[in-house]
């Protein structure tokens, strides 16, 4: 046989095929949902930047958090302070976007990485007003570019030492009426919050029966600490594992979770990634 004809004779069963094996056709390739479900997971970050640093330390301290890698930060605390300008100094601009609606007193930021999410839908209400001070419940909601997956992200601080101090107590259920009404309407736009905050009361324990545990659970939503342990440690320098995330586990998968060090913080930042079973 000629070299002419076996090499006919070799090209036939391809050219039976139509060139699909040469094109790449019938070769094994992921689905859609195979293809988002092997995204990476989304790293949130929760942490206090007390307004009483100096502008030199709570640029240190928004530094030490963005260390973490994150893809989401919700930073409590930041008040008067311009936090756009401060990630922006920090990373080239244009890669974060932050959420710092005038007049949120004592209340959060919310900042993604443009080049993941893009804004569906952001919000702010009151939590609740006082003589001192005034606090808000942040909201943002974020496809991931990627896998058309949203994450709606929620910021909170609530009032400190309320198990002691009836007027803080006061104030904190009065925020929690606030959070309920907030979490029932994201529900309703098909939103699933993850929410991270300075809870000032503990996340792995049931205590009163306004206290986190138990209003998150009354909301069908677990906390990140119910859920493992991401350090040993209290996250407050006076005790107590008070800061972390509540999210709704029938929607939102914890991967793995942490604390870092405080800094120049009293809080240490505690983070979470989480994939969303949305898509």
């Amino acid at each position: 046989m000629t070299s002419a004809r076996r090499i006919a004779l070799l090209a036939l069963p391809l050219a039976a095929l139509g060139g699909g094996l040469l094109a790449g056709e019938g070769a094994a390739s992921p689905t859609g949902n195979e293809e988002r479900a092997a995204v990476a997971p989304v790293k949130f970050v929760t942490a206090n930047v007390p307004f009483g640093l100096s502008a030199k330390k709570a640029r240190a301290q928004v530094k030490h958090v963005m260390s973490a890698r994150p893809d989401v930060m919700v930073l409590q605390e930041v008040r008067h302070r311009d936090v756009q300008a401060l990630v922006d100094g920090l990373s080239p601009k244009g890669t974060w976007k932050v959420f710092q609606p005038d007049r949120a007193k004592g209340a959060s930021a919310v900042a993604w990485n443009r080049k993941r999410f893009e804004p569906v839908g952001q919000g702010s209400r009151v939590a609740f007003r006082s003589k001192a001070y005034d606090r808000h419940l942040l909201w943002a909601a974020l496809k991931d570019v990627r896998t058309e997956r949203v994450y709606t992200a929620v910021g909170l601080h609530y009032p400190p030492n309320a198990s002691k101090d009836p007027a803080m107590r006061d104030l904190y259920v009065t925020m929690n009426g606030n959070y309920r009404k907030l979490v029932g309407e994201l529900r309703g736009k098909g939103r699933h919050p993850v929410v991270g905050g300075d809870w000032n009361h503990p996340l792995d324990v049931r205590r009163e029966p306004w206290s986190p545990v138990p209003v998150n659970r009354r909301l069908g939503m677990t906390t990140n600490w119910l859920q493992g342990t991401p350090c040993s440690s209290g996250t407050s320098a006076r005790g107590g594992r008070i800061d972390g995330f509540a999210f709704d586990k029938s929607w939102t998968v914890l991967r793995d979770q942490g604390c870092m060090k405080r800094l120049h913080s009293d809080h240490r930042p505690v983070h979470m990634s989480v994939v969303s079973k949305e898509k």
